[in-house]
């Protein structure tokens, strides 16, 4: 219990100091806990570095500012603690994967990142976004699509898989149609809510954004071949459930719908 009182107070002062630019030894000492306990605590349980998940937080709020009001990037930069709105962008096109003024423009991919809480039962992560999208869309298919071989284009360099996620984003939505949403729901891995109640549309979108596997984005000049997976199925999210992002992910894949694959 105690270890979760600690994390549970770092969660709790990282959500109300996000814009304070606190640092990760004030984050230690409102959780009563020497610097370094807490950093290899945090990293075990969650994942995740303090100051990567401090930076997805932001990004993510962020996000919905910039899909919210009209408050100018270059603001809405200085406001995150960041000096110039390339170095926010860049982090905001490693957590949304489309830069700030694309995202605005409805070319977007809504990340579920969303607070993390930890309990006895675990870790819990609510994502109303999500939950109510596909509530909208209840009776219709959800497509997912995730990149294949991410792990040796990560191998390149960070930067490269950066590129491939825009990449995978830019394709969806150029066969996306009006008020389709797309979510981040993994790493790598993005979910498509679709108007479509019939499996025929579903797979007809699926395999409309598959035709471009093997074309290259480009990384310092040089082709890098993207291929995307796809599998898709009907789901209903509960409010209860710990992890949407996470059980929709599952939920979909291991329907029994056929996956398509073309990958190299």
């Amino acid at each position: 219990m105690q270890k979760y009182f600690e994390l549970t107070s770092a969660l709790e002062y990282i959500e109300d100091h996000m814009l304070d630019n606190c640092s990760q030894a004030d984050i230690a000492h409102a959780a009563c806990v020497s610097l370094s306990a807490l950093q290899k605590m945090f990293r075990f349980t969650f994942g995740y570095s303090i100051n990567e998940y401090i930076m997805k937080r932001k990004m993510t709020t962020a996000a919905e500012e910039l899909s919210e009001t009209k408050i100018p990037v270059a603001d809405l930069a200085f406001k995150y603690g960041y000096t110039s709105t390339e170095a926010f962008s860049r982090a905001f096109s490693k957590v949304n994967c489309v830069l700030p003024s694309e995202y605005r423009k409805g070319k977007r991919a809504q990340a579920v990142f969303t607070p993390l809480q930890i309990d006895d039962t675990g870790i819990r992560r609510k994502s109303p976004l999500l939950i109510e999208a596909v509530h909208r869309a209840k009776d219709c298919y959800i497509v997912c699509f995730d990149v294949a071989g991410m792990v040796k284009i990560n191998e390149i360099s960070k930067e490269a898989g950066n590129l491939a996620l825009m990449e995978a984003v830019r394709r969806i939505h150029t066969h996306a149609v009006e008020n389709m949403q797309i979510f981040r729901i993994g790493g790598d891995e993005f979910a498509l809510i679709t108007p479509y109640p019939n499996i025929s549309d579903a797979e007809a979108f699926a395999a409309g954004v598959l035709a471009h596997n093997g074309e290259p984005f480009f990384y310092k000049g040089q082709p890098v071949p993207l291929y995307l997976r796809s599998w898709y199925g009907k789901n209903v999210l509960t409010e209860a459930a710990p992890n949407p992002a996470k059980e929709l992910q599952q939920k979909v894949k291991y329907q029994g719908v056929t996956e398509i694959q073309n990958e190299k």
